[in-house]
């Protein structure tokens, strides 16, 4: 096995200088209170520190860490004498620790996703309450432009308590850097941009349908060679696969897949977040029990990688209260879920084989509600 060093030493009270460990990696966690938090992860042991506070900064709910290494940019409500919500770029210390580099208007309501194109020149975010979406270029000081386009969705779905209007609830650029795709829960569509990463531009080039009803596609993630794109609906327990030609941009429908299975109820149930194991073997998708009758769930699903299309492999308990988001550590061998209504972190096996997981009995309490999981490394 490949061995990785972390690139940050973990912070505490008292910070105290040591080298880097073989195995350990930083893992970064935003909140929905006061700050982002830092944890080292062993990817030999499966064992997670105490999370420490690494910055304050306002309900940093969505995090992304820039390809460099050097700097984290995550969506926040602290910007003075504006009603918008903002984006806000951190420097990446040699303790772990988070110094706040500048901040922007993130030109809407409640931002609620932020992402980056893969060589970190163009910074994207979505604005769920406005249904608006920003972008903007990174400085080579790691610091963020003014926003250099922005665009207003528009629109409305089936769903007459949550799709009143536009909700887009992340934004994901394709593999090949061409396109931009971001799910929109409240119009049932996927908005497609084309995406110019030198001018940090982003271009309507049209869109997706979500085939059926008060779907509200979430979260999406790519294949490697963005051949296909997984989505996440939030409304109804269901996947949503499309295929690419990967040039054109366009998205063209493959199938539909329920989370839960057939026997369970599926009322009070929301999709939260999709994953792609590193082997493209496998897709994982999270299940939040809103009722609190013990259904939070991961679901393990097969890709199309195999040629012989996505079967659904098993439901695992998540081992926490609303997970609202999960991420695999680098090494594919450890899933990592965020309990926002437990206020802790459950430690899973992956079977790399089967895809399957196995709880490990291993549950890290946090301060606050972990949104959202990046590992450093």
């Amino acid at each position: 096995m490949k061995t990785i060093l972390s690139h940050t030493t973990i912070i505490s009270k008292t910070i105290c200088a040591r080298p880097a460990v073989a195995e350990q990696v930083s893992v970064y966690f935003g909140t929905s209170n006061n700050g982002i938090y830092i944890s080292l992860f062993d990817t030999n042991t499966g064992d997670l520190s105490t999370p420490k506070l690494a910055a304050e900064i306002e309900n940093p709910g969505f995090i992304v860490i820039h390809p460099n290494k050097k700097y984290i940019y995550t969506t926040t409500t602290g910007i003075a004498d504006s009603k918008d919500g903002g984006v806000a770029s951190l420097k990446i210390n040699d303790d772990g620790t988070l110094t706040l580099i500048n901040k922007q208007s993130s030109e809407g309501r409640n931002p609620c996703h932020i992402n980056l194109d893969d060589k970190g020149k163009c910074l994207m975010v979505v604005n769920y309450s406005s249904g608006s979406i920003a972008s903007y270029k990174i400085n080579k000081n790691g610091s963020i432009s003014k926003p250099i386009t922005t665009h207003q969705h528009t629109g409305s779905g089936a769903d007459s308590k949550r799709q009143k209007e536009p909700h887009p609830h992340s934004i994901f650029p394709n593999p090949s850097n061409t396109s931009a795709y971001v799910p929109d829960l409240g119009i049932d569509k996927i908005m497609i941009y084309k995406l110019d990463t030198q001018k940090a531009e982003l271009i309507e080039a049209g869109s997706a349908d979500i085939p059926g009803e008060k779907m509200g596609p979430r979260h999406l993630k790519w294949s490697k060679d963005g051949k296909h794109a997984y989505v996440l609906n939030e409304l109804i327990s269901k996947m949503t696969v499309f295929e690419s030609d990967g040039r054109s941009g366009k998205l063209k429908y493959k199938d539909t897949l329920f989370t839960l299975s057939d026997k369970m109820n599926m009322e009070d149930m929301y999709g939260s977040e999709v994953r792609i194991h590193p082997n493209e073997k496998f897709v994982y998708a999270a299940n939040r029990d809103t009722a609190n009758q013990n259904r939070d769930s991961i679901t393990v699903f097969s890709t199309f990688a195999n040629n012989q299309g996505c079967q659904c492999i098993e439901i695992t308990p998540a081992e926490v209260s609303l997970p609202r988001h999960f991420n695999i550590d680098p090494t594919g061998k450890w899933m990592l879920v965020g309990g926002q209504g437990s206020h802790d972190i459950a430690i899973f096996n992956i079977n790399p084989d089967t895809g399957k997981l196995k709880f490990t009995s291993k549950k890290i309490p946090f301060k606050g509600s972990p949104i959202c999981i990046e590992f450093l490394y």
